[in-house]
């Protein structure tokens, strides 16, 4: 297995930033609401710590993936295969990431005991956050191509 590049790890730090001052902002209002309880914080903790580290594993298969494409020439042909190899393999890789986040979640639910909602509400933070991240860039991208401001 090859080390993660840059890009995933600065992806993934980015990730969970975002993911982490959601939480953090969940647990505030919890704390607002006279709900916050160590059930509640550890649930928020460690359904936002398997988001990131969901998030994390996929990098690493699109690293992955993009190492391959580009390890040697290829045909046409043999790149059509490839392509449809490595999609089969990111819904693969998707399914079972998502099947084992759903067992954990339970897990902490069930075994540990962590509140309910303040266990699943984080698992869409990392894609809330991807979301934002995409948006900031959107709008990044236009004004660096055409500005000359260092």
């Amino acid at each position: 297995m090859s080390k993660p590049d840059r890009t995933v790890l600065v992806q993934t730090g980015r990730v969970a930033l975002g993911v982490g001052a959601m939480v953090a902002l969940m647990l505030i209002v919890y704390a607002i609401l006279g709900r916050l309880s160590a059930a509640v914080a550890c649930g928020g903790v460690y359904s936002g710590a398997l988001g990131v580290a969901n998030f994390f594993v996929m990098g690493l298969l699109v690293q992955r993936i993009t190492d391959r494409m580009a390890e040697k020439q290829r045909t046409e042909q043999e790149i059509a295969d490839l392509s449809i190899q490595m999609q089969n393999r990111m819904k693969i890789s998707y399914n079972m990431r998502m099947i084992a986040l759903f067992a954990l979640l339970v897990l902490g639910i069930a075994v540990f005991k962590f509140d309910a909602l303040a266990t699943i509400l984080p698992s869409v933070f990392p894609s809330v956050v991807i979301r934002i991240l995409q948006i900031t860039e959107a709008k990044k991208a236009p004004d660096s191509k055409g500005s000359e401001q260092p």
